[in-house]
């Protein structure tokens, strides 16, 4: 995850005061989508787009975020599920992806077979705008997670119960296993129950743990974003959960062939 490099500077605590005040700010989640039971289906077809498209993990959690918030207010016929999923990578690619980044359109609309014209496409897009108040940008689990593991390793930690000789790959291998649950909590509505900035830390000190670091949530890590090991714990078990039955069913299968595991759409290293 190349871009939390950005926040690691001596205003880093003023960048999560910031962010815990954007977050205050976010719509609220009711679940009351007439749709819902479509949510699982569309989140993995929106994740494996991503993927294929080789868009960032906070671009994928952005879209969710406006999928979820978009449901939430609207009964959308089913045969346009798909066109407000894309619709919500598009608004999101735009504004988290460099220029070049953007999918066009005609790649977008490749997913839904060619279904929908580019009127309809940028039809949604406005009604999409409107309903945010063409406010969309936000912070999501994904942002919040980088801005944590900018302080990620703290003097003293221990990995197996060895000194960290090599704090670069020791990096890697932690934003490895956060990548697993970021992605992991973006596919059960349950995790909608807690602030972003919750979860986020949930998912920093669940790979800290497979990582086998020692203590398995430092105090740099306490101190900086509030929540000590007590806070985390409903939303860690949670997450572990998830983990240890993902792992009994690694398969990782395309949206057409049942939506019955979840494909990762969590792209770049530290």
């Amino acid at each position: 995850m190349a871009q939390y490099r950005a926040y690691v500077t001596d205003y880093a605590d003023e960048v999560l005061l910031w962010m815990r005040h954007r977050e205050a700010q976010q719509l609220p989640y009711n679940g009351n989508s007439p749709q819902l039971s479509t949510r699982g289906q569309l989140v993995e077809f929106l994740c494996f787009v991503t993927e294929q498209l080789k868009l960032s993990v906070v671009t994928t959690h952005l879209a969710v975020y406006l999928l979820d918030r978009f449901m939430d207010g609207h009964h959308i016929n089913d045969s346009q599920l798909k066109l407000t999923a894309l619709t919500a990578i598009l608004v999101a690619a735009k504004f988290e992806e460099k220029d070049m980044n953007v999918p066009r359109i005609p790649d977008l609309n490749i997913f839904a077979k060619n279904k929908y014209g580019i009127t309809i496409f940028n039809a949604m897009e406005i009604f999409m705008l409107k309903f945010f108040n063409w406010n969309v940008g936000t912070v999501t689990v994904a942002h919040f997670a980088e801005l944590y593991l900018s302080v990620g390793l703290s003097v003293g930690d221990t990995v197996s119960g060895n000194t960290i000789a090599n704090t670069h790959l020791t990096r890697i291998s932690l934003w490895n296993y956060t990548a697993r649950f970021l992605d992991i909590s973006l596919h059960d509505q349950g995790f909608l129950q807690w602030g972003n900035s919750l979860v986020a830390a949930g998912c920093v000190a669940c790979g800290r743990l497979l990582c086998q670091f020692n203590p398995v949530w430092s105090n740099t890590l306490h101190r900086f974003t509030g929540y000590d090991l007590q806070a985390l714990s409903e939303v860690m078990n949670l997450l572990i959960r998830y983990h240890v039955n993902e792992d009994k069913n690694s398969e990782c299968n395309t949206p057409d062939s049942g939506y019955t595991s979840h494909c990762s759409s969590l792209h770049g290293t530290p």
